[in-house]
Order: C-alpha cells, then structure tokens, then sequence
C-alpha cells in the first residue's frame, strides 16, 4: 500500500461526506469502498467526524465491503486506485 499523504485523507473524507449526503450508503459502507488499510480508514474517519459531528461513531460501524480490494496489489496511482467509478 502506498503512503497517503494528509491532503489526500481529506480529499478521500470529503468525497465520502459528498456520496454519503447523496444517498449511496453509510458512512463505514462507503468507507469501505476505498482502497486503503485500517490505520488510513481511521484517520479518514477521524477527518469525517471533525467535519460532520452529526455522523456519531454509533452511526459508524465497521465494514468489510472494502476487505477484498484492500488485499489487492496497488498498480496504479492512489487517485486511481480509491476513487473507483461506481457502476450501475
């Protein structure tokens, strides 16, 4: 898994703010969908608490939707690799 940088946590913590206020899921669900370890799913979570107090940690639960993907080979650039287009 490659380094994430700060900046990118974020940018990962609002997309997830944007799909959750879309409708696509809950916030642990759409977490999920990303490819990224345990230690960055917490931080992205922590960056979405302190941006939306309303999303309590009891509201959170953890998912294993992401499992299969995170065991995967990261190839490609991290923008690529997380931010997957979601197919209908």
């Amino acid at each position: 898994m490659a380094v994430i940088t700060e900046a990118q946590l974020r940018i990962c913590a609002h997309a997830c703010i944007t799909r959750y206020d879309r409708g696509e899921g809950d916030v642990a669900t759409i977490i999920g969908s990303y490819v990224l370890d345990e230690q960055q799913r917490g931080q992205v979570l922590e960056i979405i608490l302190s941006k939306r107090s309303d999303l309590v940690p009891s509201n959170v639960e953890d998912s294993s939707s992401g499992d299969i993907l995170n065991e995967q080979e990261e190839t490609v650039p991290w923008y690529s690799s997380i931010f997957r287009k979601k197919t209908v």
